[in-house]
C-alpha cells in the first residue's frame, strides 16, 4: 500500500471514528473506492454492535481502530 493511499484510508477510519457517515453520504460517494477498501479490510462495518443487523451508517470497527492505533493516528 502506497504511502498515500494510506493516509486515504486513515482520513476515512478517522472520519468514520468521529462522525459515523451513512452509506448514501457524500463523504462515502465521494471516497466510495476507500470506503470499499476499508470494508474489505474489516476496518469499517455497517453492522450494529452485539447484533446480526446491518444499518445505514458505516462505523469504525475494533480493527479499525486498532489500525488507526497502529498508524499512530487515533484523535
Amino acid at each position: 500500500m502506497s504511502e498515500t493511499t494510506g493516509q486515504l484510508l486513515t482520513k476515512v477510519l478517522i472520519h468514520a471514528y468521529q462522525y459515523p457517515f451513512t452509506t448514501r453520504s457524500d463523504f462515502a460517494r465521494n471516497n466510495a473506492e476507500l470506503v470499499a477498501v476499508c470494508a474489505c479490510e474489516g476496518f469499517i462495518s455497517t453492522k450494529t454492535v452485539g447484533t446480526n443487523q446491518f444499518g445505514r451508517r458505516w462505523h469504525i470497527t475494533v480493527m479499525g481502530l486498532m489500525h488507526l492505533r497502529e498508524s499512530g493516528e487515533q484523535q
